[in-house]
């Protein structure tokens, strides 16, 4: 299916109407936040979670914290997210019931790793590299074309200052962060090519720890540099690494 095919083809660049917007990794504290920052902005979000119960929590916690009249623009969806079956399944679901899609932010994450090289098992390697690449992996392919299609489709990941400096005892987590950072650079690749509508762009976030006490970018900070991606130039912002 090529961009101009596909069933958000009709939804015109610049439109003011809300966007669709699918968090995955949405119950996690940077998901949470994402999802209220969306909604308090007015945008329609598709929640994305492993398990029913944590996305029955993640509304209860918006009812309360963002307030109960803006669930209606919200949607939760259960999905297996190593299962690319199952991601195109849930990103047909999502273009049949809202009619397109206009973000992605991929917020999964984890980690795993020892003090020294070696403490790196083949466990370690399968967990991170089926997380951190493998999810985005199915989620870019299953929602690439009604990105392109949208017109003002945005896609972001949140990667580590790890990825280009790899210690001896985070070389899994190091690795599988770069990789996924390669494959977004390829998206925006495709994104800016010459034969896609103009519009679209995928942005990499890295989240640099700060000091000894390795104090992290906090979820709300990362939450808004999020939502100020959706009015960004689109030109300028494809490719990009921001350091957060």
């Amino acid at each position: 299916m090529t961009a101009a095919d596909a069933p958000t083809a009709a939804h015109a660049a610049g439109s003011q109407e809300p966007r669709v917007v699918v968090v995955t990794g949405a119950t996690g504290e940077t998901g949470r936040a994402t999802c209220a920052a969306l909604l308090a902005r007015g945008e329609h979000v598709v929640a994305v979670g492993r398990d029913a119960a944590s996305l029955g929590s993640l509304r209860a916690g918006l009812a309360e914290g963002v307030g109960s009249d803006v669930l209606d623009r919200l949607d939760t969806r259960v999905c297996d997210l190593l299962d690319g079956e199952a991601v195109q399944t849930l990103a047909r679901g999502v273009v049949s019931d809202r009619g397109h899609v206009d973000a992605l932010f991929h917020l999964v994450g984890g980690w795993r790793g020892g003090k020294h090289f070696t403490d790196s098992t083949d466990d370690d390697w399968r967990w991170l590299s089926g997380n951190l690449v493998d999810t985005l992996r199915h989620t870019t392919l299953a929602l690439h074309d009604h990105l392109l299609a949208s017109g003002r489709g945005r896609v972001a990941i949140v990667s580590a200052a790890a990825a280009q400096a790899p210690t001896a005892g985070n070389a899994a987590y190091a690795s599988a962060k770069a990789a996924a950072e390669t494959w977004l650079a390829a998206l925006a690749d495709s994104f800016g090519s010459d034969e896609a509508p103009p519009g679209s762009a995928a942005v990499v976030g890295v989240v640099r720890w700060i000091g000894t006490g390795r104090t992290a970018t906090s979820p709300s900070r990362i939450a808004e540099w999020l939502t100020e991606l959706l009015d960004g130039d689109a030109a300028a912002l494809n490719g990009g690494r921001v350091e957060l």
